[in-house]
């Protein structure tokens, strides 16, 4: 008898996926703020708020609902660095 894959638990395994690469993209973002907010960079502020708040809403804006594993696999935000195979 074949298996089952649990779509449900894949799309919530894969997207805890997205979620930790994406907290490491906005920890590698806190530095240069801070260091922008100590200059007073007002034009790299901009930018990286900007950055930090794309990233923040990646889980809302990203679709997970397919029944393929393999399409599931597929599914990748492009604002985060490609995944290591």
């Amino acid at each position: 008898m074949p298996f089952r894959i649990n779509m449900v638990k894949a799309r919530a395994i894969h997207m805890a996926e997205i979620r930790r690469v994406r907290n490491a993209q906005l920890a590698a973002l806190d530095v240069p703020f801070m260091r922008a907010v100590e200059s007073g960079d007002k034009d790299a502020l901009a930018d990286i708020s900007k950055r930090k708040q794309v990233l923040r809403d990646i889980p809302q804006t990203v679709d997970l609902s397919t029944d393929s594993p393999a399409r599931l696999k597929a599914i990748w935000p492009g604002e985060l660095p490609p995944r290591a195979t």
